[in-house]
């Protein structure tokens, strides 16, 4: 009876908690992942078909940069209200549409959020990624995939650093020379070097570095990192192997034996699962020894959206080439060290501990409406009276 006589109150509540959302807005789109504060300058700009299906867009969003433990504890969460809550035909639909929504949000391409920075001197680059030339990339990500997806998510720059390949990156990088100028895009060279229990990121060189020499024992890690500091080639330590095979002494050792720089924060769901106390040690480390951090997508060619940005100050890169860009990109890194480079996260929740993880079903949610724009909010109204229309004419009614 009360809901014939106020048909319209399911869909007036859900428009004011989206419209709600706005009052409770983050402070921005990204923050500082070293001192943790909402820096200025930054803004996420929406193609128009993402804001249209922004319940779509931004829900898979919301769900690709989720941790591997949050993504566990989200699905766990979600099954037990589907089939508590709905009977069990309406559950296995249900089930169904978001095992298959995931798998949309995956691997189908869909319009994204592009970070832009306010300050024309600052670069956005990515420093580790990959193509269909490693082992675990996806095989339709060629190179020109990984640059197109690269410059749809607001990077202008990226490294394509292959498991111990450089074809995708001598190609990119080749077709960034002739082409840069049309496209506002720069692919640079790089390679991710597989040791025993250890990856470690090279940045600049042009031809492949043979792991093989330095394979098989980890007593052979310092001898690869103090080569490539002869060659100029700044090395870098990768998430997640220094955390699982590696912490404790072994961080502090990769410094001891001269490594440049080490990776803060991955956008791989394993990765993202980085507690965040480890996260501050090893920013304090770089802090102590003056190394430079990264922060990186790690794209294989799976998902279509980023965790993470790198912001640069470099001065005039918009008029530099592939060539010239690489070189300033390497020079910041070895000249500023620790400023060189600031590590931008995306707005979303990191669970702290294992209390935090626990509860992240409910903070995730929270975050993520946290974190729309207004339009964004519009168009979740839009889409809620939307539905409420088409189940009041349609069978369901």
């Amino acid at each position: 009876m009360f809901g014939k006589v106020y048909p319209w109150r399911v869909p007036i509540f859900w428009s004011g908690f989206a419209l709600l959302s706005q009052a409770f807005a983050l402070p921005g789109p990204v923050r500082d992942a070293a001192s943790l504060a909402w820096p200025n300058g930054f803004h996420l700009h929406f193609p128009a078909a993402h804001l249209l299906f922004t319940p779509f867009c931004s829900t898979a969003d919301f769900l690709t940069v989720l941790s591997a433990k949050q993504i566990e504890a989200f699905c766990i969460v979600l099954f037990i209200g589907i089939f508590v809550f709905l009977r069990l035909r309406t559950a296995l639909i249900s089930l169904m549409c978001f095992i298959g929504f995931v798998a949309w949000g995956a691997l189908i391409p869909r319009p994204m959020a592009k970070l832009v920075a306010d300050d024309p001197d600052i670069l956005l680059v990515d420093f580790h990624s990959h193509t269909r030339f490693s082992h675990d990339g996806r095989p339709m990500f060629t190179a020109e995939r990984n640059m197109a997806w690269h410059q749809a998510q607001g990077y202008e720059a990226a490294f394509i650093t292959d498991h111990n390949r450089v074809e995708a990156s001598q190609a990119a990088f080749a077709e960034s020379i002739a082409n840069w100028h049309a496209v506002g895009f720069r692919s640079l060279e790089g390679e991710e070097v597989s040791l025993a229990h250890t990856h470690l990121v090279i940045l600049g060189n042009h031809d492949r570095i043979d792991n093989r020499p330095y394979d098989s024992d980890p007593s052979r890690i310092p001898r690869f990192i103090s080569d490539m500091r002869k060659k100029g080639i700044p090395v870098i330590a990768s998430l997640p192997e220094y955390w699982l095979y590696h912490w404790g002494s072994g961080v502090q050792d990769f410094a001891n034996w001269g490594i440049q720089g080490f990776e803060i924060i991955n956008s791989a769901p394993k990765a993202l699962d980085f507690p965040a106390a480890y996260r501050s040690q090893v920013i304090e480390l770089c802090r102590q020894q003056n190394l430079f951090m990264t922060g990186i997508s790690d794209n294989h060619g799976y998902g279509y959206a980023t965790a993470v940005w790198n912001a640069m100050r470099i001065p005039g890169w918009q008029s530099l080439g592939p060539v010239l860009l690489e070189k300033a990109v390497l020079r910041g890194l070895v000249e500023q060290r620790f400023k060189a480079v600031q590590v931008l996260e995306r707005a979303k929740f990191w669970p702290a501990g294992p209390l935090e993880l626990a509860i992240s079903p409910i903070l995730d949610v929270v975050t993520y409406w946290r974190s729309l724009q207004g339009v964004q909010a519009l168009a979740w109204v839009g889409w809620i009276w939307l539905v409420w229309c088409l189940r009041r004419v349609g069978p369901l009614a």
